[in-house]
């Protein structure tokens, strides 16, 4: 049996697919879906599903809801009575385990042949890795991973009679935002685009009808403070709410109103007054959409931007597929097929059709190798008609969704016969009759019913006599749906240095695009960037990035991870030098996970070297989550202030549109301790700088911010005492910055990047000034110490923390830098950190 696992932020499914046959797991309540939630009570049991979300309403403390939204940090879920802590995915595999053990429970212990676990198309690569170490965790070895879109289509296809088309994914789901073009083409679907935004569902809709419904009611009825949703103490009616929100949105996608409602007993609070607490807000649908409508129009602005950015309009569209719960809301089906006008696909069920496609997809795996592959489609068969010395070659289809298929016949020295025929049959009854064999036959039109097709082929000589050696039997198997695997969700780069030495800047280089398939592989030629000596503590770094069209700046961009080749890997003697060749080769398998090895030809060494994908993991809980969320508003802030200062009234609507943006988001952080917000505010932030990087870099408006930029630079020097800059530097400064300026005003074709070259000179001369003085290093050293929140092994931090001040004591500024390099290591890769070091490799 093959399994296929919808593993959702609010629900989870399990699919069977036996002999083609697809088989629904029904919890023990009797449901399609099970509830991805954990509970463990103050004994230590644990409770998994249904019965874990009940008790969100009596203990919420004690039960963890929508995980998959913290998949790919370090987070921790915890259990306040049992005192112990989850990661999210520890979490994830136990709802995995529950969900095999209730198809087993209803299957038996049938042999488990591979499974497939579907991802949103906007998983980033550390939460799809983070979806493999949940499996693994599960106790599950075959394990392939699957975008959601591709699974819905899959679904589509299978439950309809017309097998060819172009489909719109619509994913609204409890966690994330999903929607992708899809081609199929005989029933095999292809993503031909997609695109997604990662914190955006039904939890977001939840959240919003606390905010803005039940947050003025309590407010309006209790003696709270108005920060009660952050204060301590308050956790526990902050959850009940949610938890009650959500019911309450559900039942009003068939209801017109209904009631958020929770008794004194429930929630076990008093105010402040010592009033007991309790709910009953009355929530009406029209409160709902209004709500919701500025989401549901955020999605739509998404599809229109992904039909239109790769060539289709709605005409060009079948229909559209709605997954998810959410998307069941009329709202958002009546919202989203007006604004896009493309009919909207209902036979599928939104809640199980993801799994249901994972389940079709399972079945057309090839299983037996260490990553699972795609089934062989083609195949032939050979015979021969002995005494005539006649060889017969059968080629046929022997995977496909098609109702019917055909088979091709090809007999070498036919011309030494005559009078042969040929003759299919299946066993459904169906015959093609006697064909005249030629040198090329074709049989077409044969019927297949679904799963295993036998068709028996048949020879007869020119006497009508069967030919024993000549006949054979063709297995053909008719799946639903059929799909080639899972093309990459991002671009993959990697960080490079550029420029000369002492100006050198990071810039990213794409190895791999945006919907290649997986697998694929490539090698890349670089140069080391800097020298590394066998023995010497030194370290290389291949760094990894999620990168944006148009947004080359590695700050700007996810670091998902690195390959790191530490100098006491090389042999006793080796030596790497500045300049040196370097071949990276690098694989990205089917489930979208990378392998690298590193090649120096200048010593004859090649280096299979350790992936870490948890330098990029940041932790959304308690003051670190905080910290990183203020910490990437601030910078959002500034690079929109910077945008306003440089281009002033060119740009006036679209800093208005990015100011709003980040006071949305500001708000939303005030409102909530939840780790995930924080997340979502840290990822519309660094969307915002990516944005407006984008804004920067247009072609009437790098001018304007290259000369601002130089401005405000030349002002920040001017802050450095003599100390630091002689006069003959300070001379060339002033030569570099003046000729920068002076090359903006000519209308030169390359005067923007004469004007960058000079700037650069200035930046390189002035910071190899300030990196030779003392306080620079004790600057940088105390910036880092007391950045510990960003810190990857925090007992490392500290210890590196007590050498650095052993070092500032004795004024030991070499000890210095080299401490400040160890702790650059130990760093976790963020917009604000790790990406303005310096690469290791360099074009």
């Amino acid at each position: 049996m093959y399994l296929g696992i919808d593993l959702g932020t609010s629900n989870s499914a399990i699919v069977g697919n036996e002999d083609s046959r697809l088989r629904f797991f029904k919890t023990a309540e009797g449901m399609d879906v099970m509830p991805s939630a954990v509970m463990i009570d103050r004994r230590g049991g644990m409770f998994v599903g249904r019965k874990a979300y009940d008790h969100a309403a009596f203990s919420p403390e004690n039960v963890c809801l929508r995980f998959k939204r913290l998949m790919g940090t370090s987070s921790e879920l915890s259990f306040k009575s049992s005192d112990r802590t989850f990661t999210p995915e520890e979490a994830s595999s136990e709802v995995l385990k529950a969900l095999v053990a209730q198809a087993k429970m209803s299957a038996g212990d049938v042999n488990v042949e591979g499974t497939v676990i579907t991802v949103p198309a906007a998983f980033n690569q550390m939460q799809s890795e983070a979806t493999m170490r949940a499996a693994s965790l599960a106790g599950l070895d075959k394990v392939a991973l699957l975008q959601e879109p591709i699974a819905a289509a899959m679904a589509t296809i299978a439950g309809s009679s017309s097998k060819s088309g172009q489909f719109l994914i619509y994913d609204l789901g409890g966690g994330t935002f999903d929607a992708a073009i899809v081609q199929s083409i005989s029933g095999n679907a292809t993503v031909i685009a997609h695109a997604g935004i990662n914190m955006l569902g039904g939890t977001d809709f939840d959240r919003a009808i606390v905010n803005s419904i039940v947050r003025p009611w309590l407010l309006g009825t209790f003696d709270l403070p108005d920060d009660f949703q952050t204060v301590p103490g308050y956790e526990r009616l902050v959850r009940i709410a949610n938890y009650r929100s959500e019911l309450a949105k559900i039942a009003l996608s068939s209801h017109d109103t209904d009631r958020i409602f929770a008794d004194e007993n429930q929630i076990g609070l008093k105010d402040r007054s010592d009033q007991e607490i309790y709910l009953d807000v009355e929530i009406n649908r029209k409160d709902l959409e209004e709500l919701v409508s500025g989401q549901i129009d955020k999605s739509i602005v998404l599809c229109r931007k992904l039909l239109s950015e790769n060539g289709y309009d709605s005409a060009d569209l079948d229909r559209i597929i709605m997954i998810g719960g959410p998307s069941r809301m009329p709202f958002v089906r009546d919202r989203v097929a007006f604004a896009l006008g493309i009919d909207l696909e209902l036979s599928v069920d939104p809640m199980t059709a993801v799994a249901m496609g994972a389940a079709l997809y399972a079945e057309g795996r090839d299983w037996s190798g260490v990553t699972p592959t795609t089934k062989t489609s083609k195949s032939s068969k050979s015979s021969s008609l002995t005494e005539e010395k006649v060889k017969l070659d059968y080629e046929y289809v022997q995977r496909t969704a098609d109702a019917q298929t055909r088979v091709r016949i090809k007999a070498e020295n036919i011309a030494t016969i005559k009078g042969y025929t040929v003759q299919i049959e299946t066993d459904g009854g169906w015959s093609s009759g006697q064909v005249d064999l030629k040198a090329t036959t074709d049989i077409k039109g044969i019927p297949l019913h679904a799963g295993q097709n036998v068709l028996r082929t048949t020879v007869y000589d020119a006497s009508g006599i069967t030919v024993p050696s000549s006949s054979a039997d063709l297995t053909v198997v008719r799946v639903d749906a059929t799909s080639d695997g899972m093309p990459l969700m991002h671009n993959i780069a990697v960080k490079v240095a550029s420029g000369g030495q002492g100006m050198e800047i990071n810039r990213l280089k794409t190895i791999a695009t945006k919907g290649t398939p997986t697998p694929v592989r490539g090698v890349h030629n670089f140069r080391a960037a800097k020298t590394l000596r066998a023995g010497d503590g030194t370290v290389m770094e291949v760094e990894l990035y999620e990168q944006v069209d148009g947004v080359p700046d590695p700050e700007l961009n996810l670091p998902i991870g690195l390959f790191s080749l530490q100098a006491d890997q090389l042999e006793r003697g080796d030596i790497i030098r500045r300049g040196d060749e370097i071949f990276v080769y690098w694989v990205i398998d089917a489930n979208g996970l990378m392998d690298c090895k590193i090649e120096f030809p200048t010593i004859s060494q090649s280096y299979d070297i350790g992936y870490m994908p948890t330098v990029g993991h940041k932790n959304f809980n308690g003051e670190e989550g905080n910290a990183l969320a203020l910490s990437s508003l601030n910078l959002a802030q500034a690079d929109v202030d910077t945008l306003d200062q440089a281009l002033g009234s060119r740009v006036a609507q679209e800093v208005d549109r990015f100011r709003a943006r980040l006071e949305e988001q500001k708000v939303q952080l005030s409102l909530t301790n939840e780790p995930d917000v924080r997340r979502s505010v840290v990822e519309d932030c660094r969307a915002v700088r990516q944005e407006v990087s984008k804004v920067k870099n247009r072609t009437e408006n790098a001018k304007l911010v290259l000369r601002n930029d130089i401005e405000d630079y030349v002002h920040d020097l001017s802050g450095y005492n003599s100390s630091v800059f002689d006069e003959p530097t300070t001379a060339k400064m002033n030569r570099l910055a003046a000729h920068a300026r002076t090359v903006l005003d000519t209308s030169s074709a390359n005067a923007l990047e004469e004007s960058q070259k000079s700037f650069s000179e200035l930046k390189a001369l002035a910071f190899g000034a300030i990196m030779k003085h003392p306080g620079f290093w004790a600057e940088i050293f105390d910036d880092m110490a007391a950045d510990r929140l960003n810190a990857v092994d925090k007992h490392k931090h500290d210890s590196l923390v007590r050498q650095g001040a052993d070092a500032v004591g004795k004024q030991d500024f070499d000890e210095l830098r080299s401490i400040v390099g160890q702790m650059r290591h130990n760093t976790i890769r963020t917009a604000t950190v790790g990406s303005s070091v310096i690469s290791g490799l360099m074009e």
